[in-house]
């Protein structure tokens, strides 16, 4: 493979996936160079800051999207007691996730297109990951057009589908009103004590099937650096296991009213029960 041909195959491939042809290949190139196969090859520069930049256009696109948006959405009764930056923000953080853009990511196979470790590619996996993908095209794309993000608009409408997104207004307000388990564990909370808590969830194991190249997460929840012990969760990615432990604490707290320090007691209690 000759990076400096810049009739580069994979790149021709891509290009036609995307809808958008280079100006610069060595830009396009980039974006789908990651760091396993720049540390196999050093005069390859990765596609690592161009995810950074990616990130911040993705931002920016989404949030005047919503913010255009917003005038069909302030009106409706399910909002009322919402500000816009809590509606915007929950749709966002919904709609334009991690899991999301590797969907999009894996529905067209990028995953074929990426130069990952010796040059060969791989389904997506700890070292390449769709949504990084995706955001570094973003940029690449934001800079091949000299900064005018016209274009990488376009590609994120188009790729992400959020058009059809944004249009299914009841999908948008059920996004809006149904708390998922972290968000209905940390209103609990702030409802009780008047306080943001903060919640982490550590990772306490990630399993790796090398025949599919797939991950399986456990992860632990702290609560105001407090870890509650014996309460994990599970799933192919950190968000699944992320509302598999906050679902799991939720229960456990309504079980002993939410007083924390009968935490203890109450898993030797659920464990002798088990």
């Amino acid at each position: 493979m000759n990076h400096e041909n810049h009739t580069d195959p994979t790149l021709l491939e891509l290009e036609k996936i995307i809808g958008y042809t280079f100006n610069d290949k060595h830009l396009g190139i980039r974006a789908i160079t990651t760091r396993a196969y720049s540390r196999a090859h050093p005069s390859m520069p990765d596609n690592q800051a161009l995810e950074y930049l990616g990130d911040a256009v993705l931002s920016l696109v989404t949030a005047e999207l919503l913010y255009e948006k917003w005038p069909e959405l302030k009106d409706r009764d399910a909002l009322c007691d919402m500000t816009p930056e809590g509606v915007m923000t929950k749709i966002r953080q919904e709609v334009v996730n991690n899991q999301y853009l590797t969907e999009c990511a894996t529905k067209r196979n990028l995953s074929h297109y990426i130069y990952d470790e010796n040059g060969h590619h791989h389904p997506f996996s700890s070292t390449c990951h769709g949504d990084d993908i995706i955001e570094s095209l973003i940029a690449a794309i934001y800079l091949d057009s000299k900064r005018d993000i016209a274009p990488a608009k376009t590609f994120i409408l188009q790729f992400l589908d959020l058009l059809n997104l944004l249009n299914n207004e009841e999908g948008l307000l059920a996004m809006v009103t149904t708390k998922n388990p972290k968000d209905k564990l940390i209103h609990k909370i702030q409802k009780l004590t008047k306080d943001n808590p903060n919640i982490d969830y550590p990772v306490i194991a990630d399993r790796i099937n090398k025949t599919e190249n797939t991950h399986h997460f456990v992860l632990g929840i702290c609560i105001d650096e407090k870890l509650l012990p014996g309460i994990t969760g599970e799933g192919k990615n950190k968000l699944e296991a992320q509302y598999e432990a906050a679902d799991k604490a939720y229960q456990l707290l309504e079980g002993i009213h939410w007083d924390l320090s009968k935490i203890n007691q109450a898993i030797v209690e659920t464990n002798n029960f088990e």
